[in-house]
């Protein structure tokens, strides 16, 4: 119990907060009729998001709700998961790190083998969700989501306390 709610969070806490921010601007901030217009679904979307995903430094973290909140304003899940799996994965500093250590040659073939696999997959859960005809955004059109029971708000109030705890500096054991 220590660990999930202590250390996991002293670790992850301070993304998981800065992604649920960035989750917070595109939803208040991003119409769905840009998202859907613009990036809503094929492979300019995914290949849209690989261009974003790659140099910014963003933790898998802080991605999932940025990737969550882009979903439900109209991007396709196929480019959320290119979104998903290509940003943590890539970013300048740690393809700098892999380039120092491993050579430019491999790093091409570690960059490729990320774009190719990203796309692919990105292709398949847009196939997958295409033939199960699943529409995400219709999860956030229920008039049901607008009402928070006494749970959710409990709930809300702990994981934010148990973030905010995370910007308290611990004291070393002597």
């Amino acid at each position: 119990m220590r660990f999930a709610f202590g250390d996991l969070f002293q670790d992850i806490g301070r993304w998981f907060l800065a992604g649920i921010v960035i989750a917070g601007i595109i939803t208040a901030f991003l119409s769905p009729q840009l998202i859907e217009h613009y990036l809503g679904d094929g492979i300019f979307s995914m290949v849209a998001m690989l261009a974003i995903a790659i140099p910014l430094y963003v933790c898998a973290t802080a991605s999932t709700p940025i990737a969550a909140a882009l979903a439900l304003k109209g991007l396709s899940p196929g480019a959320a998961l290119v979104f998903l799996l290509a940003g943590p994965a890539t970013n300048a500093a740690s393809l700098t790190v892999v380039s120092k250590i491993l050579g430019k040659k491999a790093t091409g073939v570690y960059l490729g083998s990320i774009i190719v696999c990203s796309l692919g997959m990105g292709m398949v859960a847009n196939t997958v969700y295409g033939w199960l005809g699943i529409d995400i955004t219709s999860w956030v059109q229920h008039d049901s989501l607008d009402e928070h029971g006494i749970v959710s708000i409990a709930l809300a109030v702990i994981l934010v306390v148990l973030i905010l705890k995370t910007f308290i500096p611990r004291q070393k054991k002597s």
